[in-house]
């Protein structure tokens, strides 16, 4: 671990709206943070195919700290489909993690959410971090996700309340996310 000096969240990192002229430089925090393109591919498509409902950066001093992007998906059921959101990808560079950039960023995109309109959000995820924002299994709403993954990190959050009444069923991601297994 990197070590962190006292005055790096002197003040928190400012949150904003993600810009046009961000694209390459959260491209850039993408792949450091994860490794890889995969998640930086899944942005592009999703900004490219319009299902961008808010994304959010995190930075001070001039630097870019974090990323989060909540996007258009939807619930189906035998009679109708729902919207919803999903949270991904959610990124910090690696040095600044456990510091409450990941939480600002979070909270910060859900309100935007919620203002919007925007009832429903789903994640997967380590239950015990997401748990913090009101996220619980999916399965409670009897919301099933598309892939395979341990049930309790398949998870939903209703910004209004009594959003999953009806809306039950099976998640539904675009295209957007097939490579990233």
């Amino acid at each position: 671990m990197l070590p962190v000096h006292s005055d790096i969240f002197a003040v928190m990192p400012t949150i904003r709206d993600e810009s046009i002229q961000d694209a390459e430089t959260v491209n850039g925090l993408l792949d450091q943070t994860f490794g890889r393109q995969a998640e930086a591919r899944l942005v592009d498509r999703l900004r490219a195919g319009d299902k961008v409902a808010a994304a959010m950066v995190a930075e001070q001093n001039g630097r870019m700290l974090g990323h989060v992007v909540f996007s258009r998906v939807s619930v189906s059921s035998e009679r109708s489909d729902f919207a919803a959101l999903a949270l991904a990808p959610l990124a910090v560079l690696p040095a600044f993690q456990r510091l409450g950039v990941g939480s600002a960023l979070v909270s910060a995109g859900l309100e935007r959410c919620r203002n919007s309109g925007h009832a429903r959000v789903l994640v997967v995820g380590d239950p015990a971090y997401y748990s913090r924002f009101g996220f619980v299994p999916a399965a409670r709403y009897g919301v099933r996700p598309p892939f395979e993954t341990p049930p309790d990190t398949f998870m939903a959050l209703e910004l209004q309340p009594g959003a999953f009444a009806a809306a039950t069923g099976v998640a539904r991601y675009g295209h957007e996310f097939d490579d990233l297994g």
